[in-house]
């Protein structure tokens, strides 16, 4: 096996099969050399930081991961704590969902809507819990499609609102010549981000990990719908050969979030977040369903490139506010145990709870010949991904067969 996915396999093998009473260290310890050079947020009841969200605010923000208290881990942590203790700097901000955003023209022009009493609750919480911190990065990934679509005003309206926000957060607002308009000073600075967001290529990088969700998840309720009495096994083998001809790829996680969704359909208990009426049995807004379903699981990845903005023993911890309550079940659902990056290998990795009886569904419905292909040396660490073409006509092929269906 090729030594960077020997690398990855051996920490998380490590993680997933640690006995329940195993502490960070025995962990690392257990393979010492498989873990330099990583960086790693580590959930657990035991001992660390209580970063996750307080009880009183459980109702606004929800954390990613599973447990109470959360350790960190790199090669200088590791190194200091060997010779007595270790100076970590945990940084939290509050992510802003597409709705939470969506609100704040209409809240700070005074109008009344159903969710206002929240809104406000959030924006103290921004200034009183989290400094002034706040990050609307993610509803900007969703927006961006929006943007670029002919005469449509919303998108910097929102991005203007959240200028404007933080602003009067650190007293630097400015008078608008326009009275009707509170955001006229910033309207200028919303079209230069929009603008600048939508010429980075990173951004659309992120685009492509988002719809590379829509399509598993398409071609998993379509399997669904249209396969009798199909199990576990069967879900994951088409997937996985879906995948492999497809997209080029074996997406780990977006295939994890398949198998959840196929556990209801094969077994009847199905998770919060895909136990409703439109994920169920196709219907004439079950396509909509699934692209909003795609974003809502894209969370994971997003959060993960938290990680990888800081360095040593630096860590952003990421806060998700939650008007979206199909968010909250999302992150309820799929809850994280570890998020592990490996700089080197410009590589990010989320490990949830269940993930080993996951990887161990994955493998008993892997062919000989499907094994093969994954384990060919010559196959990079993110597989050999096909031409952004490729997905658009298969997610265009998805929704058409699923329509279909009703």
């Amino acid at each position: 096996m090729d030594q960077n996915k020997n690398k990855i396999t051996q920490v998380k093998e490590a993680i997933l099969t640690a006995p329940e009473n195993s502490s960070l260290k025995d962990i690392v310890d257990s393979d010492k050399k498989a873990f330099n050079g990583i960086r790693m947020l580590y959930s657990t009841n035991a001992a660390g930081a209580q970063l996750q969200i307080d009880e009183s605010l459980e109702h606004l923000f929800t954390g990613v991961f599973s447990k109470k208290r959360l350790l960190a881990y790199s090669d200088s942590i590791r190194t200091e704590m060997e010779e007595g203790t270790s100076v970590i700097c945990f940084k939290q901000r509050a992510l802003f969902d597409t709705n939470l955003l969506s609100d704040l023209p209409k809240y700070f022009k005074g109008a009344e809507f159903s969710t206002r009493k929240k809104v406000e609750k959030v924006i103290e919480a921004v200034s009183e819990v989290y400094g002034g911190g706040f990050d609307y990065s993610f509803p900007m990934l969703e927006n961006l499609r929006e943007f670029t679509c002919a005469n449509n005003p919303y998108p910097v309206a929102k991005v203007s609102a959240a200028i404007y926000f933080d602003n009067k957060l650190r007293g630097n607002l400015t008078s608008s010549s326009n009275q009707d308009d509170l955001f006229a000073p910033y309207i200028e600075q919303a079209e230069s981000v929009w603008m600048s967001y939508r010429s980075n290529q990173h951004t659309w990088n992120m685009i492509d990990r988002r719809d590379l969700i829509y399509a598993v998840m398409l071609k998993t309720f379509q399997l669904c719908w249209t396969t009798n009495n199909i199990t576990i096994e069967i879900a994951l083998n088409n997937l996985i050969e879906y995948c492999l001809n497809e997209l080029g790829v074996l997406p780990l996680k977006e295939l994890y979030f398949a198998w959840k969704a196929v556990i209801g359909f094969s077994v009847g208990y199905f998770t919060p977040v895909f136990d409703e009426k439109l994920l169920k049995s196709p219907k004439s807004k079950s396509v909509d369903r699934i692209g909003a379903l795609a974003w809502d699981l894209f969370i994971f990845r997003f959060t993960e490139t938290l990680l990888t903005e800081e360095k040593e023993n630096n860590f952003y911890i990421p806060s998700v506010t939650t008007l979206d309550k199909g968010l909250l079940s999302t992150i309820v659902s799929c809850p994280a145990k570890a998020m592990i990056s490996f700089p080197d290998l410009k590589y990010v990795e989320t490990i949830f709870e269940d993930e080993l009886q996951f990887q161990q569904c994955l493998n008993s419905s892997m062919s000989a010949k499907q094994r093969d292909r994954i384990t060919d040396p010559n196959r990079g660490i993110k597989g050999s991904k096909r031409l952004r073409h490729y997905m658009s006509v298969s997610i265009a092929n998805l929704e058409k067969s699923i329509n279909r269906l009703v």
